[in-house]
């Protein structure tokens, strides 16, 4: 190997000085010449020009181009972010709530989990008459705090400047807790209640009746007497009503609903009525009768029912259609519905939806009718959306697919820009626990009845005759829903008896909205104002730091300058608060001086900005060309030249190594000299000298004894000969390397000096040993002087150094031994060359061959392969011998059976057909080896000589089978049950091939045969066994129903695999879980509804269904590493998994519901319809 000369022209560390120019200077300093200004630039590396386009060169003093961004670039912090940060303590932009669009209707803030009130309240507010009424409310009565709340609140939705009101005010008056998620039903319930008392209070004729007026009516139950046929006294009492309670568990539409509710109840037998015409006892009918329905016809969907199993109140999420207009004449009285002429048209004016399938938790949005307008909104919270559909477009709302936006169309928000701010603390996803499936929910009851003599189910479970009911029709706009809760019904064309005016607002209310607006407006403008301000002081500060910067960098020529801390500059520049005075302590040597090795940690500005820096910040100390430290320059200087000397002998030495290989060629014989390891020597050239290893140059030859290690031990032995000038060199570098090595890991000593040269280049590195010469003079290199070396070095001369007689006497008692055993082994390796090997055999009808144990050949082939192995060492341990034969065969045979009807114990190979050839598969498993008669005799002759007539051979033969094609079934004839008999790539042939050419199959019979009974009792154990398992991994994937094939194992026609993608992941399983466990970590993993899975496992060639949730994995053999398939049939919202997981499990107590207790609606309660 040649080397060129050494590379003078590279820079030294820090500076600008090249190794020539270092001694050259050095030499200078020696003979008391001075440094001048020139000199001193120069080893800076400030004598170079910035062109402006270097993008902030670290290594030149005079670069100032990274100090600031370029004009139109920014940084992610600082004072040249792209905002500034005196904006971000300012807040929110008052100006992004601003409402932009009048005919938006306005939204109402989440205080947290106030969704239910938000809905109710928009119901009501996009009512016109009421609204109107709540406004015409005179003092006293609006002086109320809850009436008064609620009037600002209606004007603020009307009239506002902000996109969204804020309720809070109107909550706290209501005294409710907003962390507590409760009911919308019985929130607007009560409210309605609350509203009724006080505006009956108020004495104005106007608004005092305002609640029953628009939403009460009565109903009275009205008995029939069979005998008489007159109705008893009491069915002309009439009850009212506030809303009607809709049964939604078990009844698949509105009208099913009504009709069962509004059913006749046959009272007969042990349940006859007492007739007071009659005075006895006798058979009736009783129904309940719709006397009066009011203009606004509320409809509460009974979703919330208690559980008698889990003793909670739980969510029936059965699907329940609705119309969007209704008549209701039909469901009247006969006498009241003749009033109308039997028509009652209502129309839908109002959905309240809760999304979610706890009854506990979840979130409510509303879809309102906007009356005059013909306009559907959907209100969710601060968000308010137009239905260009209606809401029989909101499928997602309805517990349906999410709804496609239309091409062309973007949906409406309150906020320009921006997406919808979510309320503090509203839980959206899933919490920890996990929910049963509501009991008997996806079992709907029977139909009840239509216009037929059908039947409806009554409340007790029994069928009832409901005679004549109305005939019904399912228009194509019905609504279909999951999460309906609440229906409000308009009647059509109702025009109240005294017509409330939509006239302007009382002046108090009028004031109140002006007031409020004008805050707004003046938050906005004082906002726009002080961020105004702010961009302009932050613009300024920006100029004044270019200004200076401007005048920083140094004219050529100019000789006047100073040098600045880099990092300091930098955090000047991005106006760093913690930033106070100058500070150049990082350029300053323990001498007070400017240390003459950083100059990458610099930057070389001009007295004019040095000036204005000093003026603003003070600080220091002042460096200019002048302060550099001579003590550290010279002190760089001698570093340089003493690592200019090892880099000359570390490239002397490499010569003389290199020029060993041509002394070794020439087969000279050396007479003087060092031994020492080749390998070691080689890994030192390819390193090119530039480190020493850890182990020394002689650790490998040494023996135990601290002699020469004997060259026939091997390769670790190998030696090579050094002449005494590369000895000493490798000596003393070691030694020195060594004493460094402990000095670094003794506690509390000195930090060493770094290695004076690169691995990669032949430049000098100074920075780090310049400074440990100056802080610790020559502390460490005294210190690595006096260490003693722990670890010995030994030398092993030519003319003195001998093999160890005492490693070579043991050498040859174990080479005799070896030689034997090895020779051996070798000719057992040659007589039996193609097992030795462990080619593949091919195996031909009509020829026995021998089945051998398998385990025992693997043992058997590393003895002969690794005993006979040319090039092993002399001396080294041969491999084991193989154990007993005879033993090994005993085992293939099974207990049961013994003699002459001996029966194996394992199955027999599979077999594979390559080429046109059968043969052993590779994948085989099985417990034999397929061999050769000869080969079997030749191994009995030397493992079980002498014990011939306790092994029984066994024997193997092949028998060619015929295949036949059943339609797309592969039939074999002859094959044993539980035999594979032919491969995948055959069985491909035999699917695609004719059924004139079809292939022939083989199968291996043996004698003596297999025990049947055995091999079942092992796979029975084999089975139980994989059965216990702890954390172990399934792969599961997500497929929906329409893309399921149940005959296939592949879905998608490619090879599976354990990687994890979307729909598809592996689960953590033990086999004592149970499948409803199993289910809610496939829930958590997938993110799939727990009413949308259904599980499947690949059971005798097709896909089956799991179904006995309670039962373990084991129970249904699931083992580690198993494809499952989860078909979602996308019932429900998978995104909607709240309830599932936040139910209290089985072994904890659900708490106690509160409901509005505490609160100002607690005392009020209106009457409702009896279920």
């Amino acid at each position: 190997m040649k080397r060129g000369k050494q590379n003078n022209s590279k820079t030294v560390g820090s500076s600008g000085l090249d190794i020539r120019e270092a001694l050259s200077l050095k030499q200078d300093l020696n003979s008391g010449q001075a440094v001048s200004q020139q000199q001193t630039l120069h080893i800076l590396q400030a004598d170079r020009h910035c062109d402006g386009a270097c993008k902030s060169r670290k290594d030149n003093p005079n670069c100032l181009c990274g100090v600031v961004p370029a004009a139109g670039s920014f940084r992610r912090k600082g004072l040249w972010q792209k905002e500034p940060q005196g904006l971000m303590h300012l807040g929110g932009n008052p100006s992004d709530q601003k409402r932009h669009d009048a005919v938006l209707p306005c939204g109402l803030n989440n205080l947290g989990n106030t969704c239910y009130v938000n809905s109710a309240l928009q119901c009501l507010f996009m009512t016109p008459i009421f609204r109107n009424s709540m406004y015409q409310i005179a003092a006293p009565a609006a002086d109320d705090v809850i009436l008064g709340h609620i009037r600002q609140l209606f004007v603020e939705l009307q009239s506002g400047a902000r996109f969204s009101a804020d309720p809070k005010a109107f909550a706290q008056a209501l005294n409710l807790d907003h962390t507590i998620q409760q009911d919308g039903q019985e929130f607007l319930k009560l409210l309605l209640s609350l509203l009724e008392t006080k505006l009956a209070e108020s004495g104005q004729p106007a608004v005092q009746s305002l609640v029953p007026d628009l939403f009460r009516g009565s109903y009275a139950y009205e008995t029939i007497c069979k005998a008489c046929g007159r109705a008893s006294q009491g069915s002309n009492r009439a009850t009212h009503f506030y809303e009607l309670d809709i049964q939604v568990k078990g009844s698949p539409a509105l009208h099913h609903s009504l009709a069962a509710m509004l059913c006749k109840e046959e009272l007969s037998g042990e349940n006859q009525y007492h007739c007071e015409f009659c005075g006895k006892k006798v058979d009736a009918t009783r129904q309940l009768c719709l006397r009066q329905l009011p203009p606004y016809l509320c409809m509460s969907l009974q979703r919330f029912v208690f559980d008698m199993k889990k003793l909670m109140k739980v969510k029936a999420s059965d699907k329940f259609s609705f119309p969007l207009s209704i008549d209701l004449g039909p469901y009247m009285s006969p006498v009241e519905a003749s009033l109308d002429a039997g028509v009652q048209m209502y129309d839908l004016q109002a959905i309240l939806i809760h999304k979610g399938s706890s009854a506990s938790q979840g979130h409510y949005v509303a879809h309102v009718h906007e009356e005059g307008a013909r306009k559907w909104w959907r209100f969710d919270d601060e968000t308010v959306t137009v239905m260009p559909d209606g809401p029989v477009g909101e499928k997602a709302d309805h517990g349906g697919a999410p709804n496609p936006v239309p091409s062309g169309k973007k949906m409406q928000s309150t906020e320009k820009g921006k997406s919808k701010p979510k309320g503090r603390g509203r839980k959206r996803k899933a919490s920890a626990k996990g929910e049963d499936d509501v009991d008997g929910e996806s079992t709907p009851e029977p139909m009840l009845a239509t216009a037929d003599d059908s039947v409806a189910p009554s409340s007790n479970g029994h069928q009832q005759n409901i005679g004549s009911t109305p005939p019904q029709t399912t228009p194509p706009s019905d609504i279909t829903s999951s999460n309906a809760y609440m229906l409000l019904y308009k009647k059509r064309n109702w025009q109240p008896q005294q017509c409330v005016p939509a006239a302007a607002l009382p002046d108090s209310l009028q004031q109140y909205i002006d007031e409020q607006n004008q805050e707004f407006e003046t938050a906005c403008a004082n906002f726009e104002t002080t961020q105004q301000q702010v961009r302009k002081a932050v613009l300024q500060q920006q100029a004044d730091v270019r200004g200076i910067l401007e005048l920083a960098p140094v004219p050529p020529g100019e000789t006047d300058c100073r040098f600045i801390s880099a990092d300091w500059l930098m955090r000047w520049a991005d106006s760093d608060p913690e930033l106070t005075s100058i500070d150049n302590s990082a350029l300053q040597c323990p001498h007070g001086k400017l240390l003459p090795n950083k100059s990458s940690e610099m930057k070389r500005i001009s007295m004019v900005a040095w000036e204005h820096l000093v003026a603003r910040c003070r600080g220091g100390p002042e460096f200019g060309p002048s302060d550099v430290c001579t003590v550290c320059l010279m002190d760089m200087l001698d570093a340089v030249a003493s690592a200019n000397e090892q880099g000359q002998a570390r490239e002397g030495a490499l010569a003389i190594a290199e020029g060993l290989d041509e002394q070794e060629t020439n087969s000279a014989p050396v007479s003087c000299g060092y031994y020492v390891s080749k390998t070691w020597l080689q890994g030192w050239k390819k390193k090119q000298g530039r480190s020493m290893s850890n182990s020394s140059p002689t650790d490998s030859i040494s023996c135990p004894h601290g002699a020469l290690l004997p060259a026939a031990l091997g390769p670790r032995a190998k030696r090579t000969i050094v002449p005494p000038p590369l000895w000493n060199y490798f000596k003393d570098s070691w030694q020195q390397a060594e004493k460094q090595r402990q000095l670094q890991q003794a506690p509390d000593s000195p930090a060493p000096a770094p290695a004076a040269h690169t691995a990669q280049t032949d430049v000098v590195v100074l920075d780090v040993v310049q400074e440990e010469l100056v802080s610790n003079g020559n502390s460490v290199q005294a210190a690595a002087d006096k260490q003693e070396l722990a670890k010995p070095l030994h030398e092993f001369p030519v003319q003195s150094s001998h093999e160890c007689q005492g490693c070579l006497a043991e050498l040859d008692v174990t080479t005799a031994n070896g030689q034997v055993l090895a020779s051996e082994a070798e000719e057992e390796r040659m007589q039996a060359a193609q097992l030795a090997a462990g080619t593949p055999l091919y195996l031909e009808p009509g020829t026995t061959y021998t089945l051998m144990p398998r385990p025992w050949l693997q043992l058997w082939r590393a003895y002969v392969n690794g005993a006979s192995k040319r090039g092993r060492p002399l001396g080294a341990a041969l491999p084991p011998m193989p154990p007993s034969l005879t033993d090994a065969c005993q085992a293939l045979l099974c207990g049961c059976h013994s003699g002459d009807d001996a029966r194996l114990t394992y199955q027999l190979p599979h077999l594979a057909h390559r080429r046109g050839k059968w043969m052993q598969s590779d994948a085989d498993s099985s417990m034999f080896e397929v061999v050769s008669t000869a080969d079997w005799f030749q191994v009995l002759a030397r493992h079980a000589a002498g014990q011939e007539g306790q092994l029984r051979q066994i024997e193997a033969s092949l028998h060619l089978l015929d295949i036949s094609m059943d339609g797309n079934t592969v039939r074999v004839e002859g094959a044993r049950p539980d035999e594979r008999v032919i491969s995948d790539n055959v069985l491909e042939d035999v699917q695609k091939a004719h059924p004139a050419s079809m292939p022939q199959a083989a199968s291996l019979h043996s004698n003596p045969p297999v025990c049947e009974d055995t091999i079942e009792r092992q796979e029975a154990d084999a089975q139980a066994a994989r059965l216990v398992y702890k954390d172990a991994e399934v792969m599961v994937e997500l497929v929906a129903q329409a893309d399921f094939k149940p005959d296939t194992l592949n879905l998608t026609g490619d090879r599976k695999s354990k990687r994890a993608r979307k729909g598809r992941a592996p689960v953590k399983i033990s086999a004592d879980e149970t499948i409803h466990e199993l289910k809610l970590k496939i829930v958590q993993t997938l993110n799939v509804h727990p009413r949308n899975m259904l599980l499947h496992l690949f059971r005798n060639s097709q896909w089956q269904p799991v179904s006995d949730d309670y039962a373990t994995l084991a129970d249904h053999s699931i083992l580690p590493d198993e494809e499952l398939v989860v078909i979602n049939t996308h019932t429900h919202d998978d995104e909607d998994l709240e309830s599932f997981f936040g139910v209290s499990s089985s072994n904890q107590h659900p708490q106690p519901e509160h409901g509005f207790t505490g609160t100002a609606l607690s005392s009020h309660v209106v009457p409702a319809m009896p279920p």
